[in-house]
């Protein structure tokens, strides 16, 4: 018997080829021929275990209660005598503590003032008036301007959230004031800054301060010398005063 050539053997033959072709063109056909899948009407699995739960499927609404073995865990059977839990009542109106630190963000406990009681305030304050007062009162004021911008951002993010539609512009009005005196309180707080460190400047050039000394004053008064006094007051007077020709 001939041997048959590797080509003849690796090249497909004319009714293979017309059964691959048939095949593959039947392929979308033959998927078709299967059971289609079958949407279940229900939410648990077909396949999944049952978790033992003897009330499941009981519904107050369908009226499928109790069955007639089946009775509620109460040890007590004298259901006359018995002490059962009590509800909590339902309160309709929710009360808070009046006191409550989160009121401070709400004036007069509202939600957000009308634009005719944002308009209600004063002018800010300036830097002469705030020169006078100490630091106990400048640190008083500015935590108070500091609790009206919250309150006041507070009542700009609820009337964007109720979409109010007004009390825009005098809320900025109103907030561009505190601000103005805020910055006055800072304005006050640097000049006396400066003042202090020219003060310590013209102390360490003093001969009669010792600021490295810390038992005891550091300022060394001079003894009053009455004759010296009266030199320099002779001194002054006589002077020649020139005058402009």
């Amino acid at each position: 018997m001939a041997a048959m050539q590797p080509s003849r053997l690796l090249r497909p033959g004319p009714a293979r080829q017309q059964t691959d072709v048939v095949l593959s063109f039947l392929a979308p056909s033959a998927q078709c021929t299967r059971s289609p899948r079958v949407a279940r009407f229900s939410t648990s699995p077909a396949l999944c275990k049952r978790d033992n739960n003897r009330t499941r499927g009981l519904s107050a609404v369908r009226n499928t209660g109790l069955r007639p073995r089946q009775t509620l865990s109460v040890k007590q059977k004298d259901f006359e005598n018995q002490q059962l839990p009590k509800p909590v009542p339902i309160e309709t109106k929710v009360t808070g503590t009046p006191d409550h630190g989160l009121w401070d963000f709400f004036k007069d406990k509202q939600l957000f003032q009308t634009p005719i009681q944002e308009q209600r305030h004063g002018r800010a304050w300036t830097v002469g008036e705030l020169r006078s007062r100490d630091w106990d009162s400048l640190h008083q004021l500015w935590w108070v301007c500091v609790k009206e911008r919250n309150r006041l951002a507070t009542e700009k993010i609820e009337r964007k959230r109720v979409q109010a539609g007004y009390g825009d512009h005098e809320h900025k009005e109103r907030d561009e004031t505190v601000q103005e005196t805020m910055k006055a309180i800072l304005d006050t707080l640097a000049e006396r800054q400066m003042a202090y460190q020219e003060a310590l400047e013209l102390a360490r050039r003093d001969p009669s301060i010792d600021l490295s000394r810390m038992d005891g004053p550091q300022y060394t008064q001079e003894p009053y010398d009455p004759l010296e006094a009266e030199e320099a007051t002779y001194d002054t007077q006589s002077e020649p005063t020139t005058k402009n020709a």
